[in-house]
């Protein structure tokens, strides 16, 4: 007996499975396609044969015209076949028959049978240089219908050596987890890996391993109309310059000559990285929320970090990742396990740039009345960090948040040996004078147990001394003034001084009381 393939290629290939001489042309049939997701394998052509009979038809590209064969990254559109189970065979692009096997390698068999009516990718991953993820053949059964209005996206993790991974909306502190625990070879385990989502227009996905905070991958913008069927396959390596890890994003339901309509895109994330603090003195503890302008506020932002207590006054987080995009921020009592009631008024339009280091603090008071009705408001204010300094050099700034205090100056010793390093200091903000940077850094040679002071500016009396300061080589600290709300005794005027390019393995920054 004799049933011909009749494949989307319109191959009219005859595919043995006896000797009875009948040709069968209707019958239970399925959709199937292959896919080259292997970073060090050669372009490849391929053959097929019921499971077991050993009778390859093909090769299926050269007799579709495609003598190159299938290259990495590269996806055949779907092929009719009859329903049931085959072996496979990979050739050399451009073979005349089937006989001889890509570099000698065995004929793949054991894969799933092919339904009536299913579609199915048989994807080729893993290394041919063998390791962990030798090279080898998997079948994903794939999705053809769409609920109206509604995209459909998939993930499935080919990429050799990558952990298991997490793959989601936005990125660094604002991840969104999709599809979570993807091990190296599978996809989601419900609904063949596909969600339903409404379109999404101008979008970031990033991936990283599961349970890290950094991404390794993003994609961006990112389009999913109504009515698409959309696969992102990650491939490639991590940290392989010839093939490193990037995502192929293929249009399932949409082909172009003998593949299926796909893209090679994403890279390294762009990312700003910012920190928040709580200088505000008469303010509980917060969490924040951040959205996209205009969009909707997700999860607060610490608790998903795992800082379910949020932000105590004076505490400042360690820096996270944000992408580059331009957001509203809300300000939330730790308390709320949602973003629904702000504290304060939103923040809205705060722009993150490429590159940009950022402390977003909250300032001012939170209640104004009696004594402290002149104090400055609460607000958050937004202070570009240095992350560079000069070999065998410091660097210190100062940042004015205490709400009751005027204008001040910062400077070495006291009393009639003052020497000042930062003048005339304004609530909310940095210096800005001659020897210092655009950031409202001094950059110095370092020094250690020293006095330093702070005064009213205009004033020959000191207001705060500090004897024991420390500035060491490689060091880029902030100094800033905290406390000190008109008419409340409690949080005075003191100093917070945070070492801005120490590492920390917790959620916090290394800052401490000035003593």
């Amino acid at each position: 007996m004799k049933i011909r393939i009749r494949t989307a290629f319109g191959l009219g290939s005859v595919f043995a499975l006896g000797a009875c001489g009948v040709t069968v042309d209707e019958g239970p049939s399925a959709r199937v396609r292959v896919a080259h997701l292997a970073p060090d394998a050669p372009a490849v052509d391929f053959c097929l044969a019921a499971a077991g009979s050993g009778e390859f038809t093909g090769p299926v590209l050269a007799g579709a015209g495609g003598r190159d064969g299938l290259a990495y990254t590269k996806v055949t559109k779907y092929l009719d076949v009859p329903a049931g189970a085959y072996d496979v065979r990979l050739v050399a692009p451009g073979a005349a028959s089937c006989n001889a096997s890509l570099a000698g390698l065995p004929d793949f068999t054991g894969l799933p049978a092919l339904a009536d009516g299913s579609a199915t990718t048989i994807a080729a991953e893993g290394l041919v240089a063998g390791g962990a993820a030798p090279f080898g053949l998997r079948a994903y059964s794939d999705e053809g219908t769409i609920p109206a209005g509604k995209a459909k996206l998939r993930f499935i993790h080919a990429s050799p050596g990558t952990p298991n991974v997490d793959v989601g909306l936005g990125g660094g502190a604002v991840f969104t987890p999709v599809f979570t625990d993807i091990a190296f070879g599978t996809a989601e385990d419900h609904d063949h890996g596909y969600i339903a989502t409404d379109a999404l227009s101008g979008v970031e996905i990033s991936a990283r391993a599961t349970g890290a905070t950094t991404d390794a991958v993003a994609i961006r913008p990112v389009d999913l109309p109504a009515g698409a069927l959309v696969t992102a396959f990650a491939v490639g390596v991590l940290g392989d310059a010839q093939a490193p890890l990037r995502v192929l994003v293929c249009n399932d339901n949409q082909e172009q000559g003998l593949e299926t309509v796909c893209a090679l895109t994403g890279g390294a994330p762009e990312r700003a990285r910012v920190r928040i603090a709580h200088w505000s003195p008469d303010a509980p503890a917060v969490d924040i929320c951040i959205a996209r302008s205009g969009g909707a506020f997700g999860l607060p932002v610490l608790a998903s970090l795992g800082g379910r207590l949020g932000l105590s006054y004076p505490e400042v987080t360690a820096y996270v990742d944000l992408p580059i995009d331009t957001y509203d921020v809300r300000v939330i009592s730790a308390t709320e396990s949602t973003c629904d009631n702000p504290a304060a008024p939103d923040t809205n339009g705060l722009a993150v740039t490429k590159g940009l280091t950022a402390t977003v603090a909250a300032i001012g008071d939170l209640e104004r009345s009696g004594a402290a009705i002149a104090d400055p408001g609460f607000r958050l204010a937004v202070f570009a960090d240095s992350m560079d300094v000069a070999a065998n050099k410091g660097k210190l700034r100062f940042i004015h948040a205490s709400p009751g205090t005027p204008n001040v100056d910062v400077g070495l010793n006291s009393a009639h040996l003052f020497l000042r390093l930062f003048g005339n200091v304004e609530f909310g903000k940095v210096a800005q004078h001659g020897g210092i940077d655009m950031l409202g850094y001094l950059e110095a040679d370092p020094f250690a147990n020293t006095v330093v002071s702070a005064r009213v500016t205009g004033s020959s009396v000191d207001a705060l001394i500090l004897p024991r300061v420390n500035l060491p080589a490689g060091a880029i600290a902030t100094a800033v003034a905290i406390g000190g709300k008109t008419g409340q005794a409690a949080n005075p005027l003191r100093v917070l001084l945070c070492v801005d390019n120490a590492p920390t393995g917790t959620l916090f920054a290394q800052c401490s009381i000035a003593q």
